[in-house]
Formats: C-alpha cells, structure tokens, sequence
C-alpha cells in the first residue's frame, strides 16, 4: 500500500471511531465529531505522498507509525479505537 494510502487508513479509522464507535460504547455522541480530521487527514496523505517521492521506505515508517498510534491513542475527542473495542465487547466495565 502506498504511504498516502496508509495516511487515508489512518483518517478513516479515526473518523469511524469518533462517527460510529464512541456512541456505541457511550464514550461520545455524533454532535462532538471532530470535522478537522478531514483535512489534517488531506494534508497528511499529500505530505507521505511528497515524501514517498524520495523516500519510500520513510514514508511508509511514519504512515505505519501514524496507523499504529490511531489505534492505541485517542485522537479527537473520543477515547482509542482499542478502548472503544474493549467496552464495546464488555471487557472493560
């Protein structure tokens, strides 16, 4: 996959989790959608796609980084997709 591709995977699960996930797990409502995420996912994907150009391998390095830190940090206003995965499946109480 393309770094530009891995920055789009990186916005689009950030945006799921915040759309869709937190509501589910009662962690957020659809009125606290943080709407920068499209942009600064825009911006992201054109920057990896620039640095590409010259350096495959370090752009791949941080959209990879960026993909892994999505999952485990919140970003936005609702908690981590792996938090929000946890309650959603009653681990977490």
């Amino acid at each position: 996959m393309s770094a530009a591709g891995v920055a789009i995977t990186v916005g689009g699960i950030t945006a799921a989790n915040e759309l869709f996930f937190a509501p589910v797990t009662g962690n957020g409502t659809l009125d606290n959608f943080n709407w920068r995420i499209i942009p600064a996912t825009a911006v992201f994907a054109i920057i990896l796609a620039g640095i590409e150009k010259f350096s495959p391998l370090l752009a791949n390095g941080i959209g990879y980084t960026a993909l892994v830190t999505a999952l485990i940090v919140p970003l936005g206003n609702a908690k981590s997709p792996i938090e929000n995965l946890d309650s959603f499946l009653g681990a977490k109480k």
